[in-house]
């Protein structure tokens, strides 16, 4: 191999392990979903749905309010919000969530993002979402504009859920919010063990990249729950490492979680989630 031809693989090597930027619009999650590592869209039961796969809002029957928070002591980015969700009143399911972000370092934006979601039923086993969400940006970029989510999630059996997802899928010119799809398969085993998989898929360079995000959840005395989780991020150059635990009776209750970053950016991520089930 020529010297010209190690010099250029070098470089191009160099690019792709570039780390680019700290949290976005993307880590607008959950404690649970923090103390995953992100592994949460065919999990079902909480808002995590309504900006996530929407059509995991009807997996099961129930009311559910939820109030989140999440900062990360290393870039400064933080977000706080809201959800709704009623998937008991009838087989349409819905959801309604606000959350307000800051985030972008040295180029900070803020962000108000409303997102509202349906899911139904097409038998007991396939379910469809959409979900419509409105941003507000300002700071170094801005938009306000209106994008997409919509998925599938198929339950063959009780204990097992696979699903797909597209998410920002009308384009508003905002590298903010790139469109990207999910493909995702979780589980649920006596009633205690619940691992998760996520496969995110970014087909806007020339060359298809992937982030990778796994994780598990045991719950103890169907009272407290213990998560874990880890995330390989190729498409943002990221490696997360995330714990979790909770406390909930009768659907209601707390979670707390706390992401590690193992790249470039030491991102500490502590995030606080109460959940209401009505």
């Amino acid at each position: 191999m020529s010297r010209l031809a190690v010099l250029t693989l070098l470089i191009a090597t160099s690019a792709s392990a570039q780390i680019v930027g700290g949290p976005n619009l993307r880590d607008v999650m959950t404690a649970r979903n923090f103390g995953m590592a992100g592994a949460y869209s065919t999990l079902g039961y909480g808002t995590e749905a309504i900006g996530g796969n929407p059509a995991a809002l009807s997996l099961y029957k129930h009311y559910q309010i939820e109030l989140n928070g999440a900062y990360d002591v290393t870039y400064g980015y933080g977000h706080a919000g809201i959800g709704l969700l009623d998937s008991q009143t009838n087989d349409l399911a819905v959801g309604l969530s606000y959350q307000f972000v800051t985030y972008g370092g040295d180029e900070r934006r803020w962000a108000h993002v409303t997102t509202g979601a349906i899911a139904l039923p097409i038998t007991d086993a396939i379910h469809i979402g959409a979900a419509v969400k409105h941003q507000v940006i300002t700071g170094a970029t801005t938009t306000n504009s209106v994008t997409m989510n919509a998925g599938l999630a198929f339950r063959p059996v009780e204990f097992l859920t696979f699903g797909v997802s597209g998410q920002n899928l009308i384009g508003v010119y905002n590298n903010d919010l790139p469109r990207y799809f999910v493909a995702s398969v979780s589980g649920q085993f006596a009633g205690q063990l619940s691992p998760a998989f996520d496969l995110h898929v970014d087909l806007n360079q020339p060359t298809a990249r992937f982030r990778f995000l796994g994780g598990i959840e045991w719950l103890i005395a169907e009272t407290v729950p213990i998560r874990a989780g880890y995330t390989y991020d190729g498409i943002d150059g990221h490696q997360y490492l995330g714990l979790g635990i909770g406390y909930f009776l009768a659907g209601s209750g707390v979670d707390i979680a706390y992401r590690h970053e193992f790249t470039a950016g030491s991102g500490r991520m502590l995030s606080l989630t109460l959940k209401l089930k009505i």
